[in-house]
């Protein structure tokens, strides 16, 4: 980083060296000049891939899906990492950093053969009843400012962390409002 190429905000440790912003919490980054420089987390760590948590359950029926997209949510919630649910049986156990495996995981094959994958793979497997031992996260996931309106949000078929509703608009905005609040 060259410090002409920086404001005077950004030198001093007051504003992110990537957008500029100065509200939110930031993490340090380096030293420029002397003095050290600050970013946030969502944007220095925004084109590596999120860890995320598979959730393999009865997707059988519309009314299951919608269910288990229910509990997804909860899951992004109380353990603070995006929820993808299983749909079919393309995903690799592996590649998560957890499995939750909701009631119903074994109805059908594909979510059996998932969940089975899961619990011999050396990989974190929770079952339903240990996802509800986590508290409800308040932080933002994004500008991780504490908010007891913050709550996960469905965004590019998956449930983020929770998002407090300021970081939440700006999603939407970003996504041309595709996004659903709970």
């Amino acid at each position: 980083m060259l410090a002409y190429t920086l404001t005077p905000a950004q030198l001093s440790g007051v504003a992110c060296v990537v957008c500029h912003g100065e509200e939110g919490a930031m993490i340090p980054v380096g030293v420029v000049d002397g003095g050290q420089v600050f970013a946030h987390r969502s944007c220095v760590e925004e084109d590596a891939t999120p860890a995320r948590v598979l959730v393999v359950g009865d997707t059988s029926t519309p009314d299951a899906l919608a269910d288990l997209t229910a509990f997804a949510c909860d899951v992004a919630d109380r353990l603070r990492f995006p929820a993808l649910v299983a749909v079919g049986r393309d995903y690799r156990p592996e590649d998560y950093e957890a499995v939750v495996l909701a009631d119903g995981w074994a109805t059908l094959f594909e979510s059996a053969a998932l969940g089975c994958e899961a619990l011999l793979a050396d990989i974190c497997t929770l079952w339903t009843s240990d996802v509800y031992e986590y508290p409800v996260d308040t932080t933002c996931g994004h500008c991780y400012e504490v908010d007891p309106e913050a709550a996960p949000i469905y965004l590019d078929g998956m449930w983020t962390t929770s998002v407090c509703p300021p970081c939440a608009s700006v999603a939407a905005d970003m996504t041309s409002g595709h996004l659903v609040a709970v």
